[in-house]
């Protein structure tokens, strides 16, 4: 029994398509985690479905074949393994199985190898189909070649038994045929005496082909050798009588026997003739026979009563020679085409998956280049967020490049190269804002008498704490800006808040020895309230000095000067303006505006001083 490990490996494939489908599920399609999971249980309930029905189909099978195997094996044992799938194998059924299968004449057989062939019995007909798995698997995978089905139309009561009889024949080939995957061809051997005269070393009368046999005109060949030997016979009257009893006996095969296996009145599959053969051989036959009755309704005349031939009974093999040999392969190798054709699917499907994920890919970069891009250089904290996914999505590239591009994005769909020069591009065009100035306010009450620009004695106490601020930012420009309230005209109180201004500049330029090319001042006079001048402490919120820390790096694309030149143009003072110190009134420049706005100079002036 070892040798029904042989055959076609169906577990093993169906183990490979698993662990492809499942390959392809996880890695590579574009799926979501808990759909590839619901994909996954219903792929290997499936397997498990198939493979435990296989097993059980096949134990079955081994099992109800187990004696016919056996047998088998022992009548063949002096055969060569080759011989097994190499020599026809038919499977025989049908009436008269013991006269077909007992050679001594004395113990019957399950199997016979003679006659260059090996046949097998099959007593029951419902057990065709799984005596023909055994036997393939026995074979090493290749199907019977054949099916005998042996009649005798003498051991039938009637017309309808034998029809019954065959129907159920025809209803288990149908079966056999499709558990196996492919058509078993049938043979129909007819053992009838059709003489009374004693049989003397019978003869097959018949034909067989590739063709299935169905048209009486294919039969007029047997009839003819039949007619041939009458004039060969001299003065034996049995070749005539045989000759004109087969042409009655094809007329009925045809209507009978043909016609119940091949006719469309059945749910059945029709048989595959392929052969058809008669011989003046069988049991004895009286008056009650199907055939006899037929050949007493076509000539009104009866047939004698015929006695039985001796056992054994010649099997059929003319019509087994005859029949062309269908090709077979190996299931080794047709197990290897259908792994190369399950590789080749599991290839389609996963190139399919790696379009779609590196479109999924191109898609979602691209989403994040033109989020980034559409975002106004205004709102900043919008664009970090949109130039971190970039950041992002530029890492995952390179990681990509350095490690290899993971196998869902492989298979030569992987178009994420390109994508690289356009994120970093696009990273590098962000600028970030400029920082926020850094602003300290004073108090002009604190710092000055009413109406004077002289800081007073002990006032120095809150510009130190604004000194030490200012050497914490030594890349910043110092902006000094004066203001005050709306206590006299307008004219004063910009004179007194651009003096208030230059004072405390001027300190911080002597106290610090900060080059005096990083200040610049400004007076406002009472143009930038941030109180109602309506009430004393309004006003004296009004009175104030500013000292702003200005970024010494213009944000924006303007015109930069080298580092230690003030980014605007200088203008001289007009008389009367001088502060007291050599100085130079300046138009504000671009950092200065950036600072206080469009209306930062209409109403006020700047200056810088340039050295003592």
């Amino acid at each position: 029994m070892s040798e029904l490990r042989l055959g076609y490996p169906f577990r093993a494939m169906v183990v490979l398509a698993t662990v492809l489908a499942l390959a392809v599920l996880f890695i590579i399609l574009p799926v979501s985690r808990g759909l590839a999971w619901i994909a996954a249980v219903g792929v290997m309930l499936m397997a498990l479905v198939a493979v435990v029905v296989y097993t059980l189909h096949l134990n079955r099978a081994s099992e109800q074949s187990l004696h016919a195997l056996a047998a088998l094996g022992a009548t063949s044992a002096d055969l060569p393994m080759g011989l097994h799938a190499r020599m026809p194998l038919v499977l025989v059924m049908g009436d008269s199985l013991p006269e077909l299968f007992n050679p001594g004449g004395h113990e019957e057989q399950l199997a016979h190898v003679g006659d260059g062939a090996i046949w097998l019995r099959v007593d029951n007909p419902r057990d065709l189909a799984l005596v023909g798995v055994a036997v393939k698997r026995w074979r090493d995978g290749r199907a019977p070649d054949g099916v005998v089905l042996s009649i005798t139309p003498a051991l039938h009561a009637g017309e309808d038994a034998l029809t019954q009889a065959l129907r159920s024949a025809r209803q288990s080939i149908s079966d056999a045929s499709r558990m196996l995957g492919t058509a078993l061809p049938v043979n129909i051997a007819i053992y009838q005496r059709l003489t009374a005269l004693p049989a003397t070393a019978p003869q097959w009368y018949g034909v067989s082909a590739a063709n299935r046999q169905t048209d009486i005109q294919r039969f007029e060949s047997a009839m003819r050798d039949a007619e041939a030997q009458v004039p060969q016979a001299g003065n034996d009257p049995a070749p005539a009588h045989r000759a004109a009893a087969l042409a009655s006996i094809v007329g009925w095969t045809r209507q009978v026997v043909i016609g119940s296996l091949t006719g469309h009145l059945q749910s059945s599959v029709p048989c595959a003739l392929v052969g058809i053969g008669w011989i003046d051989c069988g049991p004895a036959s009286g008056p009650g026979s199907p055939w006899a009755r037929h050949v007493l309704a076509q000539t009104r005349v009866m047939p004698p009563p015929m006695a039985a031939s001796p056992a054994p009974w010649p099997l059929p093999q003319p019509l087994i020679d005859a029949t062309p040999r269908r090709r077979w392969v190996s299931p080794r190798l047709a197990a290897l085409a259908h792994a190369i054709a399950l590789l080749a699917c599991a290839g389609a499907l996963a190139t399919w998956g790696s379009a779609e994920n590196n479109h999924a890919l191109l898609a979602h970069i691209g989403a994040h280049l033109g989020r980034f891009s559409m975002i106004p250089p205004g709102h900043d904290t919008a664009r970090r967020d949109a130039l971190q996914a970039l950041v992002a999505d530029r890492d995952q590239l390179d990681r990509y490049a350095r490690l290899g591009v993971p196998l869902r994005l492989s298979f030569g769909m992987y178009r994420g190269t390109a994508l690289v020069p356009l994120l970093n591009t696009a990273i590098a065009s962000y600028k970030a804002p400029p920082s926020p100035p850094v602003l300290i306010a004073l108090d002009s009450m604190s710092l000055f008498d009413s109406g004077k620009a002289q800081l007073k004695p002990g006032s120095t106490r809150a510009l130190v704490r604004a000194l030490e601020l200012i050497g914490a930012h030594p890349d910043k420009r110092i902006l000094v800006a004066g203001y005050t309230d709306n206590v006299g005209d307008a004219g004063s109180n910009l004179k007194l808040s651009i003096a208030r201004a230059g004072a405390v500049r001027d300190w911080l330029v002597d106290a610090s020895g900060i080059a005096v090319t990083r200040f610049a001042i400004q007076g406002y006079g009472d143009t930038r309230p941030i109180a109602g001048n309506d009430t004393d402490a309004g006003r004296a919120r009004n009175r104030r000095v500013e000292i702003i820390l200005v970024s010494d790096t213009p944000q924006r694309p303007l015109r930069v000067a080298p580092k230690e030149t003030p980014s605007w143009r200088p203008i001289r003072l007009a008389p009367g303006q001088n502060t007291g110190r050599r100085s130079t009134q300046f138009e504000p420049g671009a950092w200065l505006r950036e600072i206080r706005g469009p209306g930062s100079t209409p109403d006020a002036c700047c200056s810088q001083n340039q050295g003592e």
